[in-house]
Formats: structure tokens, C-alpha cells, sequence
């Protein structure tokens, strides 16, 4: 939706000088426009974008221009307090702070480093890009498959900054899978997927530390290998058929937040991602999403126990990067497109759908909230494959 305003900026009166942020230890900090805000002069002022977004502030035009300038290039505490405080700059500043187009953050943060041109996108996502990479930096996740779809997620989770691994997979690498698992190569044929993974990741981010658990998982207590205090875990597996279940019956109770993505013949879906403390419940999203299949769907629903053997590279990479930009963006912010909901993709008519889970209504979830579920659509089940 777009926003646009005729009100000139704020009324001279205001000011926003007080709090931390003025205080002596932060005066070093910088502050600068969000890197995903674009501007253009006008006569009247600037207009400013930001994606679909738009703002108009009224004014000297050359003024707010060279404020604009100034906020791009990032100015700090010092340099900001010493403008007077109805000027041009102290004016757009508290204005576009108001809206959440304003960062700050240490002068040299990200310098250097293989995310330093991501915190700008992660403004996408709330005004504190600097806090959201640090808490990537130090997230704790948790893949369980390292096949198709998990190989893809883990190398964007350690691309974005993620330092903390856990892969799970009893499997070993085959000729067949260097389509779609672009972490091994033809010296790697019959190594342990989780041992070809870490080799790989490491060579990405050598300060990782990536813990392997080489074992099929049948039954939660075999979860016992991952940390309790797990930011987030991944399903990327296919067997055994409940192995979705399996997963939440470990993390429910340990307020784990998990995720889940396959891939299918001709279709895809990532999600949902899943929180215990806010209601979530995976049974009770099975069962509704279950309840609601209708025709063809239905009847690929009798057939989901087998995975499809079938495999395409480009439609397992699709769908491994969508979950990680949702994975990402959660780890980050708190938030993310498929919280309790679905998204399907097919393939052939390139058309997507979705779907909406309720929130616990078996009694499992202990902190049940609110339902907040968006109406809900028809959606596929095929046969999925993820390894």
C-alpha cells in the first residue's frame, strides 16, 4: 500500500533529542537513511520511496535535498545534535524516524564482512538492521534433512551470517543427487551428507561451527542430540512419513519454533513456520489443512506416504530459497510470511496459493493465543521429495 503525505515536515516546535541514544556512549553511532529509500527533488520538497511506499515532505527543496544527502552518506550523533533544531535536517530526520526509515549503527559495523551489503536489505524487515544481522550472527538452527532442500537452506543460513549448525541426516551422497545438492561434488559420492555439507560450509565461513548427527530420526527422543535452545529448526526430510510430527512432538515443548519445505513432482510449498508460545500447533494445522482437500488433492494425499522419485534441480532450488528468505527474515525480526501458513507453488502454471492454519485447538500448545487465520485456499499435496 502506498503512503503519501502533503504535510510539510514536523512542527518546528518538536524535538526528539532526549533518550540513550544522545547519551555520551552513543554520540559515535551513525545515523543514516534506510539503504532501500530512494529520493527525488521536487518543487515543493523531496519525495522519498521506499518499495511501494511513498513520502512527501514539504519545504526548501535545496535544503531537504542536501539534508537527504547527508542522511545517505550517514552523519553521527555529534554532527546531527550540532544542526539547530528546526532546521531542515533535525526536521526530516525525527519525520522519517517516525516511520522507520532511519537506522543507526556503529560507524565500522559489517565492514569487511561477507554480509556488509545485506544489512542494507535487511531494512526491509524494521529500522534496526545492525540488531537483526547481530542476532543472525548468533542464531542457533537446526536442519533437519541435508538433501535437496536442506543442502540449499544451510548454505543461505551461513551465507546470511548464521555461525551456529546443526545438521541431521543418516544418508550418503549418490550420483543422482549432484542435480540439486550443489554443496557436493563427483569426489564426494558416498560420503555422509552431513560431513560433505560442513566441508562445504566451512569453505563459505570458516568460523562456523557446524555439528553433525549422523542418524535417521524415527522418534523425538532421537532430537535429544540438538540444544534445547534452538532459534529455529528446519524439516527438509521426507522419510519417515511423520517425520514433521516427529519434529514438533521434540520442539513443542522446548518452545522450539520449526519450518518446514518439500518439493514434489511439478509442485512445491515452504511452510509453515511454526512458534509453540504463540499458539501454534502442527496437528491442528495438518488436520484443518487435511479437512479442506477436495478433489485431485485428495486423492495425491493417499499417496504422500511414498516419496515421488523423481527430482529437478531448478525446482528444489526455488523452493530451498524461498524457505530461507523466510527463515532469514524470521531469525532477524521476529516475523515472516508463512508464520502457521503455507505457500505452494505449481510449477507448470507458474501459480501459487496458500493456506492458513487456525491456532491450537487440540490443548496441546500451552500458551494458546488469539486466532488470527486468513481465509483459506485450495492447495496440493503431492508426493514430495526432498533428498
Amino acid at each position: 500500500m502506498t503512503r503519501s503525505t502533503e504535510r510539510p515536515a514536523d512542527p518546528a516546535g518538536a524535538d526528539a533529542d532526549t533518550g540513550s541514544s544522545a547519551a555520551t556512549g552513543e554520540r559515535q553511532r551513525v545515523i543514516r537513511l534506510a539503504e532501500t529509500v530512494t529520493f527525488t527533488r521536487t518543487e515543493d520538497g523531496l519525495r522519498l520511496f521506499r518499495g511501494v511506499d511513498a513520502l512527501r515532505i514539504k519545504g526548501p527543496a535545496d535544503a531537504l535535498l542536501v539534508a537527504a544527502n547527508r542522511l545517505t552518506a550517514g552523519i553521527s550523533w555529534v554532527e546531527l545534535l550540532g544542526c539547530p533544531s528546526r532546521s531542515p535536517m533535525r526536521q526530516m530526520e525525527r519525520r522519517l524516524r517516525s516511520i522507520g526509515w532511519i537506522v543507526e549503527h556503529d560507524r565500522d559495523h559489517g565492514a569487511g564482512t561477507s554480509t556488509e551489503r545485506q544489512v542494507g536489505y535487511l531494512t526491509l524487515f524494521g529500522a534496526d538492521a545492525v540488531t537483526m544481522q547481530q542476532r543472525l550472527d548468533s542464531a542457533r538452527v537446526g536442519v533437519l534433512g541435508v538433501g535437496a532442500v536442506g543442502s540449499v537452506l544451510a548454505q543461505h543460513l551461513v551465507g546470511s551470517g548464521v555461525r551456529r549448525l546443526w545438521l541431521v541426516d543418516h544418508d550418503r551422497i549418490a550420483l543422482h543427487n549432484l542435480n540439486r545438492q550443489f554443496l557436493a561434488g563427483r569426489s564426494d559420492v558416498g560420503g555422509a551428507k552431513t560431513a560433505v555439507a560442513a566441508r562445504a560450509l566451512r569453505r563459505l565461513a570458516p568460523s562456523l561451527q557446524v555439528h553433525r548427527v549422523d542418524r535417521q530420526i524415527r522418534a523425538a527422543e532421537e532430537l535429544d542430540a540438538l540444544p534445547a535452545n534452538l532459534n529455529l529448526l528446519a524439516i527438509a526430510a521426507d522419510t519417515p512419513w511423520d517425520i514433521v510430527s516427529i519434529a514438533w512432538e521434540w520442539a513443542r515443548p522446548r518452545g522450539v519454533p520449526i519450518c518446514v519445505a518439500a518439493v514434489g513432482l511439478g509442485t512445491g510449498y515452504w511452510g509453515p513456520l511454526l512458534v509453540p508460545g504463540l499458539g501454534h500447533c502442527w496437528d491442528c494445522f495438518e488436520r484443518l489443512r487435511q479437512a479442506e482437500l477436495t478433489g485431485p488433492d485428495a486423492l495425491a494425499e493417499l499417496d504422500q506416504g511414498e516419496a515421488t522419485p523423481y527430482s529437478f534441480g531448478p525446482a528444489n532450488t526455488v523452493v530451498s530459497a524461498l524457505l530461507a528468505h523466510e527463515a532469514v527474515r524470521f531469525l532477524a525480526s521476529g516475523e515472516c510470511g508463512v508464520i502457521n501458513e503455507r505457500r505452494i507453488i505449481r510449477f507448470a502454471e507458474n501459480r501459487m496459493s496458500y493456506f492458513s492454519g487456525s491456532h491450537c485447538t487440540c490443548g496441546a500448545s500451552q500458551d494458546p493465543v488469539a486466532s488470527m487465520a486468513s481465509p483459506h485456499t485450495s492447495h496440493t499435496s503431492a508426493p514430495l521429495e526432498n533428498r
